[in-house]
């Protein structure tokens, strides 16, 4: 554990078993990339679904990874696979079909196939943990656990209002640009104030800089707005973009 606060209900053993309605909580397990990145994921959400038995538990990745659903469906985890490869190389993409990629549609650059892939793999994550989360009214058990290359489950957990932990593997695979606290300071300084003095264990800016700079990437920002009716920037308000400064979120758990 990087940090020193109680987990989610203070420990897995003392999660509550179900809603209001009886219904059980939901556990989703999101991690997208290569072996090494998916699988210790994978061997979590079977170790949780063994443990913590009243929970339904979800297992979304990508679908070469299909060898692991004999092994998570022997813990009871559902296996919900996603069609975008776990790496993209320039030879790759000439095999792989998509409905929104026509057959007669001619070469295409390199960088527009892999934005189309990156539209149809965010629209898949979607629809994923919609078929989870979209029927019944969040509870308070409820969660989504990704890895660093899954970060569409943290904008989901927003949307979905749950719980959002991330579990890494290895150390953080990647590192803010150099230049983007001086761009984020200039280009929202209300926002930049008010992770600046977030009280404990709340998002503060040392979250920001240690990994949460990547969800303020404009690319996230548009599917935000476009697919999700959420507001393009994080911790701002759709209408006003604005800080929500009556709203202190609890800083992601980082595993």
């Amino acid at each position: 554990w990087t940090r020193t606060h109680k987990a989610p209900e203070a420990s897995a053993r003392t999660m509550d078993g179900c809603g209001g309605d009886g219904r059980r909580p939901r556990a989703v397990f999101m991690a997208f990339g290569t072996h090494g990145d998916v699988f210790p994921i994978a061997a979590l959400a079977a170790a949780f679904a063994n443990d913590q038995q009243q929970y339904t538990v979800v297992f979304i990745t990508h679908s070469a990874h299909q060898s692991l659903s004999t092994h998570l469906a022997v813990s009871k985890v559902r296996y919900m696979p996603v069609a975008s490869p776990p790496a993209l190389a320039s030879e790759q993409l000439d095999n792989i079909s998509y409905d929104s990629v026509q057959s007669n549609a001619g070469p295409e650059s390199f960088s527009r196939r892999k934005e189309i892939i990156q539209t149809e793999h965010r629209k898949a994550c979607l629809a994923s943990v919609e078929e989870v989360f979209g029927n019944d009214p969040s509870i308070h058990s409820d969660f989504i656990v990704i890895n660093f290359f899954a970060l569409e489950g943290c904008h989901l957990a927003e949307l979905f209002q749950v719980k959002c932990i991330i579990a890494a593997p290895y150390f953080l695979p990647y590192s803010a640009p150099s230049s983007f606290e001086r761009q984020f300071k200039q280009s929202f300084p209300l926002l930049y104030k008010y992770f600046q003095e977030a009280p404990p264990n709340t998002v503060c800016w040392t979250d920001i800089t240690h990994w949460m700079w990547a969800l303020f990437m404009e690319s996230w920002g548009l599917w935000r707005n476009d697919c999700l009716n959420l507001s393009p920037i994080p911790y701002t308000d759709p209408v006003t973009n604005l800080p929500l400064w009556h709203v202190r979120a609890e800083s992601p758990l980082l595993l």
